[in-house]
């Protein structure tokens, strides 16, 4: 039997939906896909083909997939990633020539999207799984406290367990109960002033020693329960405090009526979240339309041949999905 993968998930937002800003830390248009750290990126033209290379070698900015304490029964995954020689996960992004990798973390005219998933956590030790990024790769403090009064983001986050957005630092001197706002399900824009993050409150240090001597930002899944938290994390934008595009108020109800999720299991594609019936389309590179079918029912997918096609689903936002068949 032909095996399937499933790529990407079903994840869509529409930039018609957004008042027009862009956070100015990250979003898809930035250079090399990397967070844009408060100093002037220092890259300069090494390439013969004139592409540019960030030559510094204390540079931070960028994104990597990190786990909590994982000696204690914790169980953490994350989709799509790969690992670095020393084991460490490593997020699929671009290559050297800042082109996006196909079938990784980067979805063009969407955003970073990883599926987390913890479970095997206790209040004494949450299983943690989350993404996150340092000002400098030496994890050097820097202040954003001065010109700053917080962060915005724009993001969809599909489990009912909110994501934690936390300010980074220096945990060995200033312990681990870290300052953090909460990121719920939807499609959100949020403005989080500095007032809106919280401590749990059991070795309480002033926000400003975050603000002050911050290191850099996580975005972390926390599961204090042994049963499995698994949602997907879409990243369209991150700036600071009032730069982040505005979801409208109708594509906020557009998108929450037409959650739709399309899942494939073995070479059967079955759909959830949707209202009403919906046709649904499996199109080839070249256009073609190979198969039609309904959402009402799983659609066979066994008779086309291997290569790598789109699902379209109408009435969902221009919703689609690509899949690889084996």
């Amino acid at each position: 039997m032909k095996q399937t993968k499933f790529i990407l998930p079903a994840v869509v937002l529409s930039a018609a939906g957004f008042a027009m800003a862009q956070g100015s830390l990250w979003n898809m248009y930035v250079d090399a896909y990397q967070v844009q750290i408060p100093q002037t990126l220092p890259c300069a033209w090494e390439n013969e083909d004139g592409s540019t290379a960030c030559v510094d070698p204390n540079i931070g900015g960028w994104w990597y997939a990190y786990a909590g304490d994982s000696e204690n029964g914790q169980t953490i995954s994350f989709e799509p990633i790969t690992k670095n020689d020393d084991g460490t996960y490593k997020l699929i992004m671009a290559d050297d020539d800042g082109d996006i990798i196909p079938d990784g973390n980067l979805v063009k005219d969407v955003g970073l999207v990883v599926t987390m998933s913890a479970a095997g956590g206790s209040a004494a030790t949450p299983a943690i799984a989350g993404i996150g990024f340092d000002w400098k790769k030496l994890k050097t403090e820097i202040d954003i406290s001065v010109s700053h009064d917080g962060y915005c983001i724009l993001y969809q986050w599909t489990s009912p367990t909110p994501l934690q957005m936390e300010l980074s630092w220096d945990e060995d001197a200033n312990g681990y109960d870290t300052w953090y706002a909460e990121l719920p399900m939807g499609y959100k824009s949020l403005d989080l002033a500095w007032s809106d993050f919280k401590q749990d409150g059991w070795d309480k240090k002033p926000i400003t020693i975050a603000t002050e001597k911050s290191v850099g930002l996580k975005i972390r899944l926390r599961n204090s329960s042994t049963t499995e938290v698994k949602g997907t994390f879409t990243l369209v934008e991150l700036g600071w405090k009032d730069e982040c595009s505005i979801i409208s108020t109708d594509y906020l109800k557009t998108a929450r009526a037409n959650s739709a999720k399309a899942t494939l299991t073995n070479r059967t594609l079955s759909f959830s979240g949707i209202r009403g019936d919906s046709s649904v389309e499996i199109v080839n590179l070249q256009g073609q339309v190979m198969l039609k079918g309904t959402t009402a029912a799983a659609m066979d997918l066994s008779r086309l041949d291997a290569g790598v096609y789109m699902v379209r689903i109408a009435g969902s936002m221009n919703l689609a999905q690509k899949i690889l068949l084996k």
